[in-house]
C-alpha cells in the first residue's frame, strides 16, 4: 500500500475492519464519537462499574501533559473526567517492554500532579488507569485476563482512590479458543469477544448483532470509514511494530528477556505439576498451560519420581 495506494482497494476486499488496537484507530473510534457512548460502555465493562457506580458521562481532555524543564512528556491515548469528577486514563499498548510498568506509574503521577491547585486541600479524585494490552504482562496467572493492581498494606488497600486495571486481550483470545471462558458472560468478556471478531475478522454472532452497542462498534471500525492516508499510516505503524517485535525476539535484544522467559516457563511447569498432582488429565494440562504432550508427560514423569 505504501508503494501503490490503489492496493488499499485490494486490502479492503480481503479485510472488513481496521485494526482497532492501533493508537490512531482506537482514538478515532472511542474519542471522536460525540457522546462517547462506546468509550463509556468499554470503560464500565473493563472496570466492572455497575448501577450507581457506573460512568454516565465523560468529558475528554488534552491527552498530553508537557514535560516541565527536562522532564519527559506524558501522552496517553485517552484522558477523561466522569460525571462524578473521577479521572479515567486509557492506554492501548501493543508491545511490552522492560519499563512499561514504570511508564504507567509516571503517567499516573503526572495526572495526580495536576489535580491539586494552590489554596486547595490535598484531596484527590478517584483515578482509574485502564491498560488494554496486546501482550502478556502476567504470565504467572495463565487463566486470568483482567488484573486489578492495588498498593497493599497488611492485607488491605492502602489508597483505594487509585485503581489500575490491566486487560490482557490476546490471553483472553487464547482462553476463548480453549473453551475456558465459555461460561464467562461478564460485560468485559462480551466486549473482548466483539474485539476478537474485529481483530480476527470472524463472522459476527447473531447475539452480538442484537446488541446495539456492538453493532455501533462494528460499524465504526469498518475500513470504509477511514481515509486512505490515515489507514496507510496505521498499516505501516502496525507492520513496523510487528517487525521490531519479531527482530527483537529473535536476536534477544531486550535485556533480560531470555531470563524472564525462562522464569515464566519454570513457573508454568510448576503450575502444571500442581495441576497433575490434583488429578487433572494430561489433555487438560496441555490445553490450559499451553504445553506439548511431550512436555506434559515429562512433567508427569518428574512428579511420579518425586512422589516415590
Amino acid at each position: 500500500m505504501e508503494i501503490d495506494k490503489s492496493n488499499l482497494l485490494k486490502y479492503q476486499e480481503l479485510y472488513k475492519y481496521a485494526y482497532i488496537l492501533s493508537d490512531g484507530i482506537f482514538k478515532i473510534v472511542f474519542a471522536e464519537e460525540k457522546d462517547h457512548l462506546l468509550l463509556i460502555s468499554l470503560v464500565n465493562a473493563m472496570l466492572g462499574l455497575q448501577g450507581d457506580d457506573a460512568i454516565k458521562e465523560i468529558t475528554l481532555e488534552m491527552q498530553e501533559f508537557p514535560g516541565v524543564f527536562n522532564k519527559k512528556d506524558c501522552i496517553l491515548d485517552i484522558i477523561g473526567t466522569t460525571n462524578a469528577g473521577e479521572k479515567v486514563l486509557v492506554e492501548v499498548q501493543q508491545q511490552g517492554d522492560d519499563f512499561f510498568r514504570d511508564r504507567v506509574e509516571y503517567y499516573i503521577s503526572r495526572v495526580i500532579e495536576n489535580q491539586v491547585h494552590t489554596s486547595e486541600k490535598y484531596e484527590l479524585p478517584r483515578i482509574y488507569f485502564l491498560g488494554l494490552l496486546d501482550f502478556e504482562l502476567f504470565p504467572e496467572e495463565p487463566q486470568k485476563y483482567i488484573h486489578h493492581v492495588d498498593e497493599m498494606c497488611n492485607g488491605r488497600k492502602f489508597f483505594p482512590k487509585i485503581q489500575k486495571i490491566f486487560v490482557e486481550i490476546d490471553k483472553f483470545f487464547e482462553l476463548e479458543k480453549a473453551g475456558i471462558t465459555a461460561s464467562d458472560n461478564s460485560e468485559a468478556a462480551q466486549w473482548l469477544r466483539a474485539i476478537k471478531v474485529i481483530v480476527k475478522e470472524e463472522p459476527v454472532p447473531e447475539k452480538m448483532m442484537q446488541n446495539e452497542t456492538f453493532r455501533h462498534l462494528l460499524d465504526s471500525v469498518k475500513l470504509i470509514n477511514f481515509v486512505e492516508e490515515l489507514f496507510n499510516c496505521e498499516a505501516k505503524n502496525m507492520t513496523d511494530l510487528k517487525a521490531e517485535h519479531e527482530i527483537g525476539f529473535s536476536e534477544g535484544k531486550t535485556e533480560g528477556a531470555a531470563e524472564e522467559r525462562k522464569k515464566a516457563n519454570e513457573e508454568r511447569l510448576e503450575m502444571a505439576r500442581a495441576s497433575l498432582a490434583e488429578g487433572d488429565s494430561i489433555e487438560k494440562v496441555t490445553r490450559i498451560f499451553k504445553l506439548s504432550e511431550s512436555e506434559a508427560l515429562a512433567v508427569q514423569a518428574k512428579f511420579d519420581v518425586q512422589s516415590k
